[in-house]
């Protein structure tokens, strides 16, 4: 099965999980931070966090089931609400790439 792009927008379920993320992420670099978040069916290869109460990574994947089921494996379930949205285009100034444009398949809508 092919792998797909997808954002997750999470929010902390409360002020103590943000507090016990945090405290988990306490001096992981980016690196660090990265090859953590990963397995051989989720791969998280980009994450932005501001002041806001959401934040948002970009997942690759065969399904949003596996992004889940990543989560849960870090016991993520219990601090995020988190909702899934399948990208089918993903363009970057950081990617530079030839291949073409992913779109919905006929029936999906933008």
């Amino acid at each position: 099965m092919p792998k797909n792009h997808f954002i997750a927008t999470h929010t902390f379920v409360s002020e103590e999980a943000k507090a016990d993320f945090f405290e988990m992420c306490k001096g992981m670099s980016s690196e660090e931070f990265m090859e953590g978040s990963r397995n051989e069916n989720a791969i998280l290869i980009q994450h932005w966090m501001g002041s806001s109460d959401f934040f948002f990574c970009h997942w690759i994947a065969e399904s949003e089931d596996q992004i889940y089921q990543q989560l849960e494996e870090w016991g993520l379930q219990d601090l995020l609400n988190t909702l899934i949205h399948p990208m089918y285009r993903f363009m970057s100034a950081y990617r530079n790439s030839d291949e073409l444009d992913q779109f919905p398949q006929t029936g999906d809508r933008w």
